[in-house]
């Protein structure tokens, strides 16, 4: 993963010196662009896929989910972009949904349903100027990368007499956890521009978390179910066979990494003419992308 994040970023790089190399009146950096419809909102839905402790033998991606959410965009300029997202989503996993033998004898699962809240900043490495030193018309197409910060509610649950139970209230591993995880969300997006006000991306993002609680699975057996009774939700805690049990502190996951989680959403914007609720007109009911520094910084008057 470390590998190909740094040749994504490396890539990213060189595409873009590469781009400012052609089209040296186009900034990065410009503070802000008057010309650009700068806020706009999204919403998005799509598939989310869990990584931990339940799916370690590569059936992560065979165990989609679906999320749903939206948020506000705000641009800078041609290249720097920023919103605030909420997103509902679902993840699970499932011992007996593998393969393996050693995880169809521990026969733990669990069902997830998250808010995520995040904020993200957008880098446009091709975008709707890309080309236009080959022609004065927007380019429709776009493509980015985004980095951010965020927070996630942890809810696991798991089936149990026909009802899903809340898991983490019952220290199934004798310790507690948090119902929220920071999350560092990244990722790539493609767009494509309809009509200068409406937008169709398809993006995919994977969120590193700060917990390896997601699918409440981390470290070792804490009870012996010889001492837990059947009707006690606490035997959530131990699903296999007695014969199959190894003693208290036993492993029961792997702790040295956290657990994570991948949303690829399609997602809609519309860009506002006007700001919402302030009826005065948003910086861009001109033509998006023609940058400020591209423009004459005065007029010099014929001489008569």
């Amino acid at each position: 993963m470390k590998k190909f994040i740094s040749i994504a970023l490396f890539s990213i790089a060189l595409l873009h010196s590469a781009i400012l190399l052609a089209q040296p009146r186009y900034r990065v950096f410009d503070f802000r662009d008057p010309k650009l419809r700068s806020f706009s909102v999204h919403i998005q839905s799509g598939t989310s896929n869990y990584f931990g402790d339940l799916c370690p033998t590569g059936d992560c991606y065979t165990n989609s989910k679906f999320n749903l959410g939206g948020g506000v965009n705000y641009r800078m300029n041609d290249y720097l972009f920023f919103n605030f997202n909420f997103q509902y989503y679902r993840i699970g996993g499932s011992d007996l949904e593998s393969g393996n033998t050693g995880r169809l004898k521990r026969n733990l699962s669990f069902r997830s349903d998250n808010m995520e809240f995040s904020f993200l900043g957008h880098f446009e490495f091709l975008n709707y100027n890309t080309f236009r030193y080959l022609s004065r018309n927007e380019f429709p197409i776009s493509m980015y990368a985004f980095l951010g910060f965020g927070v996630t509610t942890n809810s696991p649950k798991a089936l149990y007499k026909g009802e899903y139970i809340a898991l983490r209230p019952l220290k199934t591993e004798g310790v507690s956890y948090s119902s929220l995880a920071a999350i560092l969300p990244f990722g790539l997006g493609i767009s494509y521009k309809i009509k200068n006000i409406f937008a169709v991306s398809l993006q995919a993002g994977y969120r590193f978390t700060g917990t390896d609680y997601l699918d409440d699975v981390s470290t070792k057996y804490a009870y012996d179910p010889k001492t837990i009774s059947p009707d006690d939700p606490l035997s959530l805690s131990y699903r296999g066979s007695e014969e199959n049990f190894y003693g208290v502190g036993a492993k029961r996951g792997s702790p040295q990494k956290n657990d994570g989680y991948l949303l690829v959403d399609l997602k809609f914007e519309y860009f506002f003419g006007k700001v919402p609720f302030l009826n005065v007109a948003s910086r861009g009911a001109g033509i998006r992308g023609r940058s400020s520094v591209s423009q004459p910084s005065r007029t010099v008057k014929k001489r008569k």
